[in-house]
């Protein structure tokens, strides 16, 4: 369990408690995930949302590439805690429509705008940890 606390991905890879989910999160801009990036070579850290009651993220470092032209990209990432077994770009239009709504409430709750809700507002969990067990939702429209 260590491991998850840390976000030490080659410990959550053998720990058998817990289990691969898949999470979502939009691309970030093709700057960011360059593999020409010397300060990155590549990887990025974003949050992903892993269930659809917005209430379970884990911020995940790794590399996809750069998008071959996919219209709105997202990316779906199978991990287990933070390690990443696997991580694909797909389309807006192949992700749940709750996936992308949680998205973009934690990005307006991160960025403070838009009409969000969390149970607990400590926004300092969000800057600090890998894993937040926090619901983070969209009310309206």
């Amino acid at each position: 369990m260590f491991g998850i606390y840390k976000g030490i991905g080659t410990i959550d890879r053998f720990d058998p408690f817990l289990s691969y989910k898949v999470g979502y999160t939009k691309l970030p801009s093709e700057k960011e995930i360059s593999p020409n990036n010397k300060a990155t070579n590549g990887y990025w850290t974003a949050w992903f949302t892993d269930n659809t009651m917005g209430n379970e993220w884990t911020k995940l470092t790794l590399t996809t590439g750069l998008n071959p032209g996919v219209k709105d990209p997202y990316v779906m990432a199978y991990h287990k805690g933070s390690h990443v077994k696997v991580a694909r770009i797909v389309p807006r239009t192949y992700i749940n429509q709750t996936y992308v709504s949680n998205l973009a409430a934690l990005d307006a709750l991160l960025n403070h705008k838009g009409n969000t809700a969390t149970n607990n507002h400590d926004l300092k969990k969000f800057k600090t940890q890998i894993h937040v067990s926090d619901t983070v939702q969209q009310l309206g429209d």
